[in-house]
């Protein structure tokens, strides 16, 4: 419970992942999701991935069933996603209904090319930021490749199509099948503050 209070916790669909160890190191000492670092302006950080699928997830064809489709989950990519940190808007302020935040972008893409496998079954990467101003990271990961028709462009996901049938069964299934074949995962940030 204490690490669900502190945001030590990331989100996943259909199993993509069942761990997930994602840490920035910094001259200050380690931050971990849902945790905050400060650096001096310039110092480069450690970012370091850390995760590991299960043998097989939870599809069941048809839904309900109890027949297990022996799907074993793969991660396609895994992106690190960075966003400038400024100060808090305030209520009234045109900045306080901003939804969005402008600067977020995916910082860098990898794949397995990228990852290797530790003694615990991991897959490891670790890569080095220029901290240069006060700024958040987090994780987005897929089993879809970059561009895969109807469900992904450039790596980012697109809106389900609407899936319909009279035969509710069967319409259910295909949701059912089609969310098996769109996994996802994302962390909660870490954020580095710039001192």
């Amino acid at each position: 419970m204490q690490s669900m209070r502190d945001g030590r916790m990331f989100g996943t669909f259909g199993d993509l992942i069942g761990a997930l160890d994602f840490r920035v190191l910094g001259s200050s000492g380690t931050g971990f999701m849902g945790q905050e670092i400060k650096v001096p302006a310039g110092e480069k950080v450690t970012v370091t991935i850390r995760f590991k699928s299960p043998t097989l997830n939870n599809y069941q064809r048809p839904v309900d069933s109890g027949t297990l489709g022996n799907m074993k989950p793969v991660v396609d990519h895994v992106d690190l996603i960075v966003g400038d940190v400024t100060s808090k808007a305030l209520p009234g302020t045109p900045e306080y209904g901003v939804a969005t935040n402008a600067t977020t972008r995916v910082l860098q893409r990898f794949t397995a090319a990228d990852w290797k496998t530790d003694a615990e079954g991991y897959a490891t990467v670790s890569v080095q930021v220029d901290a240069k101003k006060s700024q958040y990271f987090r994780l987005r990961g897929t089993n879809l490749a970059p561009d895969t028709p109807n469900l992904t462009a450039a790596g980012e996901p697109l809106a389900d199509q609407k899936t319909t049938g009279a035969d509710n069964s069967a319409r259910v299934n295909a949701i059912n099948d089609r969310n098996y074949g769109s996994l996802w995962f994302y962390s909660n940030p870490v954020f580095v503050s710039v001192k």
